[in-house]
């Protein structure tokens, strides 16, 4: 069965945010102007990231399909979690990284038709 997700050249594997050391020299001259398309560049890549992350479950939903197994695993979705937490260095709390999972998996399911 096709997804209504291809596989594309524009979400690539190692796609990164702006480095943590391309930040700017405080009361810089246009350091908010640089400081915000460091974000934008953050926000893209974060974008291009999901994408990819769509597409790369489009093709797991596949392979269930083929196998007869179903689409959603709650102790992988659990295994998941315990993995991003423990590769949280802050700042973002363990309660706000939770609130992002549980919403990146809902995301999941319904941009994918589930």
């Amino acid at each position: 069965m096709p997804t209504p997700y291809p596989l594309s050249t524009s979400t690539e594997l190692g796609a990164t945010a702006a480095p943590a050391d391309a930040a700017v020299v405080p009361g810089a001259p246009g350091r908010l102007e640089q400081l915000r398309d460091l974000i934008a560049e953050n926000d893209r890549a974060a974008v291009r990231l999901l994408n990819r992350r769509l597409e790369l479950v489009a093709e797991i939903w596949r392979e269930k399909e083929a196998q007869g197994l179903p689409h959603t695993d709650p102790e992988r979705e659990r295994a998941l979690l315990q993995l991003l937490a423990e590769a949280n260095d802050g700042p973002l709390s363990a309660a706000a990284l939770e609130r992002f999972h549980a919403l990146l998996l809902a995301l999941t399911k319904e941009e994918l038709g589930r």
